[in-house]
């Protein structure tokens, strides 16, 4: 070896261990293709250099990195494979040396990036593991004739570099296949742990974009037959990303681009909606990775299913609950409307047999003790949950309403001794005056059951703060202060009374009347025996 060919040798080595030392140290991957075609140029002596990166499943080549071309062009530009100097070299896996391209029929003009001032130009494939991933090109705007010296310079470069990039792709699988690995077992374990769709879907893409770095991805699920709609998202997606979820959707198939990919959820031939990623900057999807999110858009696919068939069979059961409590809350409020009416006419029956014959009216009391039989039966025939009740809100007058109540219920007080309340100025309330007058109604009734003939029964009315408070207070035996709340509940009854008729509605109706006003139901002691029980309404704004 002559001494110029052994300095150009260690002027080689030296360049290549160099620009190792470089690669090495990028903080990331277009940094290291940048500082090696920069130095490439310098080396070389020309004013361009580019490499092109192969993309197999397009085959295409696409500018990876430049110095002396448009850098717009970089992840933009693409030639096939074939297609001017470049696509043929990556065919050929040839170098080829032009000194002319004007007079280069197999050259191809790439808009946009290619310069007319460049005349001479040198391009070798890069081959890693018997592979052609790409081509690296040298361009001079002065005709210039490459020596084999300089074409096996560049060739070596190319060698470097392809060894370079094939082990930093390999890493980086590595690294995916890592992460993806990861993410299917967390994935699968994550979205087996819940039913509740709320929960399935953020896990479900949070666990998907993990996998790269700076990812955006979305799951679209179906509205019965309107438009996918975004159900849950990480990160900000572009607008032909969600187009293409929308197609795989409609194709049923998935959609792959050089940043995003779209895969339909599928529960065997069900459509459920489509799952998108979006990785900026990235340049081709394997078909590794494709599968990866193929299989982890199947396990999504079977947790949605699942936790929406358990989300409509919640609904079902919910609605079926709402349908009883509805069925029983008219039961036990249309039955235990009837009871004060059938004892207003039991007091009319009796007055009428007071004046007439006992005999004559004796079948009519037993027809309406029948019916008042039949109403403690069906009420405990329902025994569940009640809904809210509707309250049908206005002003009006609670002593107005009171007096007009007492005046219906005359029949059902006559045995006893009635204390009404005093006149006084009209006390406005905001309430269902109808319901109100039923809660006296049911009271009154409660009293002249528990209370001997001839006892007094009174009701006074009175303002309270911002309320008002209506009082039936009676001279019976009272109520003991364990029992005092839990008459209230629905089909309660204090303790000793059970020779007497009843259901345990009544006060439980009331109370639930009174609080759907805004008010309050309470018992509470009366001086010298006696209960008395209180409930208010909300006074009626000026």
């Amino acid at each position: 070896m002559s001494a110029p060919d052994a300095d150009r040798k260690i002027q080689e080595l030296s360049f290549l261990h160099e620009v190792t030392q470089l690669a090495s140290s990028a903080r990331d991957w277009d940094e290291m293709l940048r500082i090696i075609i920069d130095r490439t140029t310098d080396a070389m002596g020309t004013d361009v250099a580019s490499l092109y990166l192969l993309e197999r499943r397009e085959g295409i080549l696409r500018l990876a990195a430049t110095n002396g071309l448009n850098p717009r062009g970089i992840g933009r530009a693409t030639l096939r494979l074939g297609e001017g100097i470049t696509g043929w070299v990556a065919n050929a896996r040839v170098p080829l040396a032009v000194r002319d391209v004007g007079l280069e029929p197999r050259w191809k003009r790439v808009p946009s990036v290619d310069v007319d001032r460049l005349t001479s130009m040198l391009s070798v494939p890069l081959v890693a593991r018997d592979e052609v991933i790409g081509v690296m090109n040298v361009q001079t705007a002065q005709p210039r004739d490459f020596d084999r010296t300089e074409i096996d310079f560049l060739q070596t470069i190319a060698n470097q570099l392809a060894g370079i990039i094939d082990k930093a792709r390999l890493q980086r699988e590595s690294e995916r296949k890592l992460r993806e690995v990861s993410a299917l077992f967390e994935v699968s374990n994550v979205l087996t742990s819940t039913l509740d769709l709320d929960e399935v879907l953020p896990l479900g893409v949070d666990r998907l974009v993990r996998v790269y770095p700076g990812a955006s991805g979305a799951i679209l699920l179906r509205d019965g037959d309107g438009p996918a709609q975004v159900r849950a998202r990480s990160g900000e997606l572009g607008k032909k990303a969600l187009q293409a979820a929308h197609r795989a959707l409609a194709e049923r198939r998935p959609i792959v681009a050089f940043d995003h990919l779209a895969l339909p959820l599928l529960a065997g031939e069900r459509l459920l909606g489509a799952v998108v990623l979006q990785v900026p900057d990235y340049k081709e999807f394997l078909d590794e990775e494709v599968a990866f999110v193929g299989a982890l858009a199947n396990q999504a696919a079977l947790a949605i299913d699942k936790a929406s068939l358990y989300a409509l069979e919640r609904q079902t059961a919910e609605t079926l609950r709402e349908l009883e409590r509805a069925r029983s809350e008219f039961v036990a409020v249309v039955t235990h409307d009837l009871r004060t009416p059938l004892s207003v006419i039991r007091g009319y029956l009796d007055v009428i047999g007071e004046k007439t014959s006992r005999r004559e009216t004796g079948e009519a009391i037993a027809q309406v003790e029948r019916l008042d039989t039949l109403v403690d039966r069906i009420l405990a025939s329902v025994r569940d949950d009640r809904p809210e009740l509707t309250i049908r809100r206005a002003r009006f007058d609670v002593r107005a309403a009171t007096s007009t109540a007492l005046k219906e219920l005359g029949p059902l007080l006559r045995r006893h001794k009635l204390r009404t309340p005093r006149a006084a100025a009209p006390l406005w309330v905001r309430g269902d005056r109808r319901k109100t007058a039923e809660v006296l109604g049911g009271l009154l009734h409660n009293a002249t059951k528990y209370t001997p003939p001839g006892t007094a029964i009174s009701v006074s009315i009175a303002k309270a703060g911002d309320q008002a408070s209506v009082r039936v207070a009676d001279d019976g035996p009272g109520i003991p202060k364990e029992d005092r709340e839990r008459i209230f509940h629905p089909f309660v009854r204090g303790n000793g009374v059970s020779a007497i008729p009843g259901s345990g509605i009544g006060l439980y109706a009331c109370r639930r009347i009174v609080e759907a006003q805004g008010g309050r139901l309470w018992c509470e002691d009366v001086d010298g025996g006696g209960a008395a029980f209180v409930f208010t309404i909300p006074l009626a704004t000026p």
